[in-house]
């Protein structure tokens, strides 16, 4: 199922990364999986699939499927399901299940280790603070409610009830193509402050100053947020298949990684590119229900030491040394370009 480069490391590193399949049965639509590095062994994977409550889903896409961000809290491995944060052990023994009525359609999740979890609510654009020790939210952040993002993108407030169990109510697509919605799809804390990727608007935001810090209309689709100590803020440009890497101080894109220069990356877009567009046309013009995968979608970083570890599809992991900005390992999980990296964990153990 699995093939690698041959680059040696010293050290043991772990990889944890979750997967999305596309048009998939729910009980089929993603995994939590742990690998060796440098082995390149897969050395334990679940199913992720979201219940209590079950989901009917009208999208054929990724939606509700599979697995989303993670994060480490001690010796527990906690990651984000479609409504639900999902705990296992290391070696991913499943141990227990947080989950909340304003916890819809999570993406990425951060945590600082102390116990606590920032978890993006992109469905309702919010981001809810969890406490996994004691299961109760501890923060909220709703920056649609927020005059100075009103302001300056135009927003209104999302309609909703609050008080609502809402895991099943933003199902349909109608809420995604609202002009104020922000697709909020990934926190980082800097400097003490938590900051926000607004999809929708290629935006990265202070979320506890309400500023607009990065505002960048060549990042298309960007998922992740990487803040370094120094304020180096690196983002997927998903759609534009590179990574961009920005200085928060002087609010400047300050370098830009190009993955189609890697040989890897191009066999892949070779390989599936004609398919895509083949049925992104049919899918545009005559059949609006046909799943059209994009090849090399960006998805899921993680950096560690001088490596950046990214995710695309189909579901591969890059390792690229970021002073020289080159390719220098790889794993590829799945052929199959529905099947979507999505949240990505580098340890040493």
């Amino acid at each position: 199922m699995s093939t690698a480069s041959s680059t040696k490391h010293t050290s043991s590193i772990k990889i944890y990364f979750t997967t999305v399949v596309r048009a998939a049965p729910q009980e089929q639509g993603g995994e939590i999986v742990r690998v060796d590095w440098q082995s390149k062994t897969v050395e334990a994977r679940q199913s992720i699939y979201p219940t209590n409550p079950d989901i009917t889903d009208p999208n054929p896409r990724g939606n509700t499927r599979g697995g989303r961000g993670i994060e480490f809290v001690e010796d527990e491995v906690i990651v984000a399901s479609y409504h639900t944060l999902k705990i296992y052990d290391r070696q991913l023994l499943h141990r227990r299940d947080i989950s909340n009525p304003l916890l819809v359609g999570l993406h990425e999740t951060f945590s600082n280790g102390d116990g606590r979890v920032w978890a993006a609510s992109t469905a309702i654009d919010a981001v809810l603070g969890i406490n996994v020790r004691e299961n109760n939210i501890f923060q909220q952040y709703w920056p649609r409610e927020l005059p100075s993002f009103q302001q300056e993108l135009g927003l209104t407030p999302l309609e909703i009830d609050k008080q609502a169990d809402n895991r099943l109510r933003f199902l349909e697509k109608r809420h995604i193509t609202h002009p104020s919605h922000l697709h909020l799809n990934a926190i980082a804390l800097f400097g003490g402050k938590l900051f926000g990727l607004f999809n929708s608007f290629s935006v990265i935001a202070n979320l506890d100053d309400g500023e607009i810090v990065i505002r960048d209309k060549s990042l298309r689709h960007p998922h992740n947020l990487h803040i370094e100590d120094d304020g180096t803020a690196i983002v997927n440009n998903t759609f534009g298949r590179a990574i961009h890497i920005y200085n928060l101080h002087t609010k400047e894109l300050v370098r830009k990684i190009d993955l189609t220069r890697f040989a890897l990356v191009r066999r892949l877009l070779i390989r599936d590119q004609l398919n895509y567009l083949a049925r992104g046309f049919l899918k545009k013009f005559f059949a609006p229900q046909i799943n059209a995968p994009r090849p090399a979608y960006l998805r899921g970083l993680d950096k560690f030491g001088d490596s950046l570890y990214v995710g695309i599809s189909p579901a591969t992991i890059l390792c690229i040394d970021i002073k020289r900005g080159e390719l220098v390992d790889y794993f590829s999980y799945s052929a199959d370009v529905n099947a979507c990296i999505h949240g990505l964990k580098v340890v040493a153990e």
